[in-house]
């Protein structure tokens, strides 16, 4: 889904364009994808598995872009790629489409400039206006920092899938299913 650009002011006084993100984003989208893979133990993959394309990631834009409830916000600070969340559909079928999920990333560089807060609640106004009731996501067990986020965010954790991630060193972490409700019914 496209939306409505929305412009905020970091904590350190520059300019951040939150938007939807576009074709033309690929390359920029899959370089941002390597480097904060790399800055972190805490995302899914290793920078060496983003292996997508750019038509691959151009494809993916598309398919966002024209689905009535998904988006992705990228965070634009000085004409680079900041960071990104996206919603996502659990399903289309009527028992699950009240919910979706959530996935959030940021630049080391950007870290602790309001960016993070301002995609999550930008972010959760979008999924209400889109119809969507609660936001999941997932937290890998020592991100202490985003769980903090999370929880003031009105996130409640919900259960634990333990070993969850595997790392090339032999050891493992657990994840955090965590909810947001956003109606009160």
């Amino acid at each position: 889904m496209v939306f409505e650009t929305k412009e905020i002011h970091l904590k350190d006084g520059r300019r951040c364009i939150l938007r939807s993100v576009e074709e033309k984003d690929a390359e920029a989208m899959l370089e941002y994808l390597r480097t904060v893979s790399s800055e972190t133990p805490f995302l899914l993959r290793n920078e060496d598995e983003v292996t997508y394309t750019i038509e691959d990631e151009e494809r993916l834009i598309r398919k966002i872009r024209k689905h009535p409830r998904e988006i992705m916000v990228v965070a634009e600070v000085e004409g680079i790629v900041a960071g990104n969340s996206a919603i996502s559909s659990v399903g289309g079928i009527r028992r699950v489409c009240h919910r979706c999920t959530f996935a959030i990333a940021l630049k080391k560089i950007y870290w602790r400039l309001g960016i993070g807060s301002a995609l999550m609640e930008y972010s959760f106004s979008l999924a209400k206006d889109m119809g969507y009731e609660q936001v999941e996501l997932e937290v890998v067990d020592g991100n202490d920092k985003a769980r903090r986020l999370y929880e003031h965010f009105g996130f409640k954790e919900t259960g634990r899938n333990i070993r969850a991630l595997k790392y090339d060193d032999g050891s493992y972490r657990d994840e955090y299913r965590m909810i947001k409700m956003l109606t009160d019914s």
